[in-house]
């Protein structure tokens, strides 16, 4: 697996690159980065020349400015192509990389072949007032803070609410009753706390950028045709299956539901999301 580095409008661009053929840019999910996506590009082989950028503020990509929005993100991954010298690719979105698909696709068309956006229920939610109540339930502890204090030790309280989240992050109970533990496993673990502290700046703010996305307008403005993928679990029976209801809304969409896959779907499931991808690429 390849990695560069691009210019854009708003600083460099880091990304992973597997494969030659069709292009597909894999757009990732907060608070991880574009590495979450090396089972897919792995399961989808050299067919497909796979494309995933750090979303700016994760990985190792330059920081989130203050006044982005998913459609200036989704400018900045058209930069990436035009960097790469590709003018149409196939678009796969997970969560937060959903949104700047669906941007993507709803604001330039002619760049975008065609489109899946995966997501857990909460993520798929269409009205916006009720997706951001969805969301809020498992981002609250981002939004909390501490009042600021003159002598600045609200950061302080701050850094060490952080470090508590990473060491629970590294400690994951799961992993500490499990019968057996391998060096890949730990190696797991050690990435997500990686990957927490890289994009600790920037998670508050690509979330609200979530709150304000508009995903019902956007879907009905896009053409491509799209797969959506709902990960479907028992914790999110109380939402409804949403993937229907985004279904409705674009001109040419399908759904496929995957159960029992959570925020680890493009890892867990890579092999399912891959032939679903496969199919619905190559019709």
């Amino acid at each position: 697996m390849k990695r560069a580095y691009l210019s854009t409008g708003i600083g460099q661009i880091h990304l992973y690159e597997h494969g030659q053929g069709e292009a597909v840019l894999m757009l990732h999910e907060t608070p991880r980065s574009a590495r979450s996506f090396a089972p897919l590009m792995q399961a989808l082989g050299s067919r497909y020349r796979s494309i995933a950028p750090d979303n700016p503020g994760f990985g190792m990509s330059d920081p989130l400015p203050d006044d982005a929005t998913m459609e200036s993100l989704a400018r900045v991954m058209v930069e990436v192509l035009d960097g790469l010298q590709i003018e149409r690719a196939h678009l796969i979105g997970f969560h937060t990389g959903n949104k700047i698909a669906a941007a993507m696709a709803a604001h330039y068309p002619d760049r975008v072949a065609k489109t899946v956006l995966i997501g857990m229920t909460h993520s798929l939610v269409v009205s916006r007032r009720a997706r951001n109540v969805a969301i809020m339930e498992i981002v609250r502890r981002h939004f909390g803070g501490f009042e600021p204090t003159p002598d600045g030790s609200h950061l302080l309280r701050t850094w060490g609410s952080d470090f508590g989240a990473l060491a629970a992050l590294w400690w994951k109970p799961a992993m500490l009753g499990a019968s057996q533990i391998d060096d890949q496993t730990l190696s797991g673990q050690e990435q997500r706390a990686i990957e927490s502290i890289q994009c600790r700046r920037a998670i508050r703010k690509i979330y609200a950028m979530n709150f304000d996305f508009d995903l019902a307008a956007t879907l009905r403005r896009v053409r491509a045709p799209t797969l959506v993928i709902e990960c479907c679990v028992p914790e999110e029976l109380h939402l409804g299956r949403q993937g229907e209801k985004m279904v409705a809304l674009m001109r040419s969409a399908e759904l496929l539901s995957l159960d029992h896959a959570g925020f680890d779907a493009t890892e867990a499931h890579a092999a399912a999301i891959a032939r679903a991808c496969r199919r619905f690429f190559s019709r």
